[in-house]
């Protein structure tokens, strides 16, 4: 599970992250939060540039 401040950790350091295509930000993140945190069937996925660095993360949810 992530937390509101993993979530917060990662915008701060620059970094874009994804829930099923939606971009995050300050302004829905607490939302994003409450639907990572009671639904427990999303893969993090860290995704690197060309040098390998990670520079976002992106949520996607787990079919059955």
């Amino acid at each position: 599970m992530t937390s509101h401040d993993e979530l917060s950790y990662y915008l701060s350091q620059g970094l874009a992250i994804r829930v099923d295509g939606i971009t995050i930000s300050d302004v829905n993140l607490e939302h994003i939060n409450l639907i990572l945190n009671e639904d427990d069937s999303y893969m993090k996925e860290y995704v690197n540039d060309q040098e390998g660095e990670i520079y976002a993360i992106e949520y996607q949810k787990i079919k059955e």
